[in-house]
């Protein structure tokens, strides 16, 4: 695994655990609260985030997914062009398998965290007000301390949905769409959506414990 990975890893560890987008609400102060209450469920469950694959997922789903301008952030990976040319179905397969990309690689990341501090500075807005970004701050046992922005978008309600988790300097929705778009200008949208979804269900079976992988253990 390679270092920004590993570093995203603990990131996302982190977003999934922190943003229940509550309106008029600093972003900051949030993060700092819900910090807070989740990092002891997560030493608690250390083990059963190794052993068992859907838990670890569920809590993906159940605190990352609600969080996160899924569209949004699928159209930056997009970009205009390609994101145009996509019809309505396309644009759905792209978000949901991305998802799924999300669930399956970053589920992993949650058995990371064994307590490093974690602190943040004060959110930045943008002049409008509509954009926002708070720099994190994760002590590790060893090494030096990384640092992550989380950028969020203010939404109808007032609310704040993420829209990039940048790791020290490293946009990840950048990097999803350098890959994707040069895939696609390759083989097209329709291939790349194909080879995605096998990546998934790839991924899926690599995770799932069955009588057979416990004898090969």
């Amino acid at each position: 695994m390679n270092k920004f990975v590993s570093k995203a890893l603990i990131a996302l560890t982190f977003l999934s655990f922190s943003l229940v987008s509550y309106a008029f609400e600093d972003p900051k102060i949030h993060l700092e609260k819900v910090t807070k209450k989740i990092s002891a469920e997560i030493l608690s469950n250390k083990e059963k985030i190794k052993t068992d694959s859907d838990y670890a997922k569920s809590l993906i789903r159940d605190y990352l997914l609600p969080e996160v301008d899924s569209e949004y952030m699928a159209k930056r990976i997009l970009g205009k062009t390609y994101w145009m040319q996509a019809d309505e179905g396309q644009r759905q397969k792209f978000i949901e398998e991305f998802i799924g990309l999300l669930l399956n690689s970053y589920a992993k990341g949650l058995a990371n965290y064994d307590g490093q501090p974690i602190t943040y500075d004060d959110t930045q807005y943008s002049t409008s007000g509509n954009l926002a970004n708070v720099r994190s701050t994760i002590t590790p046992n060893e090494g030096e301390a990384i640092l992550i922005d989380y950028r969020l978008k203010v939404q109808p309600d007032e609310s704040w949905l993420v829209t990039d988790v940048i790791i020290e300097g490293v946009s990840m929705a950048k990097s999803y769409a350098n890959q994707y778009r040069e895939q696609i200008s390759k083989i097209g949208l329709e291939e790349t959506l194909k080879q995605l979804e096998a990546e998934n269900q790839k991924a899926q079976q690599a995770t799932e414990i069955s009588d057979e992988t416990a004898e090969d253990a």
